[in-house]
């Protein structure tokens, strides 16, 4: 049975529903909808676990970002396909039986598209903002050339598992100076921090799937993009996670890993 959990900061905004695994797998109101499983809050904590495979999740979704079970690179699902970049440069795709702690995706009704030429990405994040009302979940999904890449991702996390910021501190680091490929992400509200990490969460894979990871920064040389907009926040809760506040130690940490990504 799926459980609705009502907090007073998303009332107007973003609509946020609560599942558990056997609600999420009965689900079928997906359209324009993002489906997560896990929360950041988890995840900060080294819940690098999950209970839901890559194959139960690409049910409910066909593009998307997040990680693997214990933390085994960047997840980027593009069409349909999930993909992880891994800490040693690899790509790989991901096996269906492979669980994820932390993941959220979405479908693409593919009605509007944005060409894009000739922007750094703090202009191009900038033009994304400029589609959609700052109070709803923004999905995109960009395929084109970049150049100037700037990607990141972490190693394979063995028990006891470490902080999450612990384990950024050790993240590996690429640079490209041009890539053809996809970029898929999110931008979320400041409503759901603890959930998610408010603001712009992108990775990006590469045309011939060799190269790929959580984006720092990059250059847009030519690239369309399609969107969505969702009022509907569709979360999938572990036996042992919980929707909460976040702590001040919570909001410490994430700052620390977003100052690891930009």
């Amino acid at each position: 049975m799926a459980r609705e959990v009502i907090d007073d900061r998303f009332i107007g905004a973003l609509h946020l529903l609560a599942l558990t695994r056997a609600g999420l797998d009965h689900d079928v109101e997906l359209e324009r909808t993002a489906i997560q499983t896990g929360t950041i809050n988890a995840l900060l904590n080294g819940c690098y676990e999950g209970d839901i495979t890559i194959e139960e999740l690409l049910r409910h979704g066909s593009d998307g970002i997040g990680t693997i079970q214990h933390l085994d690179g960047e997840l980027i699902v593009v069409r349909g396909i999930a993909y992880t970049a891994r800490a040693d440069g690899s790509v790989e795709v991901v096996e269906p039986k492979i669980k994820t702690p932390f993941a959220v995706l979405t479908r693409f009704n593919a009605s509007e598209f944005l060409r894009v030429t000739a922007q750094g990405f703090g202009e191009f994040c900038e033009k994304l903002d400029d589609l959609s009302p700052q109070e709803t979940v923004m999905a995109i999904r960009a395929r084109g050339t970049f150049k100037n890449l700037h990607l990141r991702s972490v190693a394979k996390q063995y028990p006891p598992f470490k902080p999450l910021c612990e384990v950024v501190a050790d993240q590996t680091e690429w640079h490209f100076e041009e890539a053809n490929g996809d970029i898929v992400g999110f931008r979320f509200p400041d409503t759901t921090a603890g959930i998610e990490v408010p603001g712009w969460h992108l990775h990006f894979v590469s045309g011939d799937r060799r190269h790929g990871g959580h984006i720092i920064s990059l250059d847009v040389v030519d690239a369309e993009v399609d969107w969505n907009n969702s009022n509907e926040l569709h979360v999938e809760l572990p036996a042992n996670i919980e929707i909460g506040g976040l702590a001040d130690a919570d909001r410490n940490a994430i700052d620390m890993v977003e100052a690891r990504s930009h």
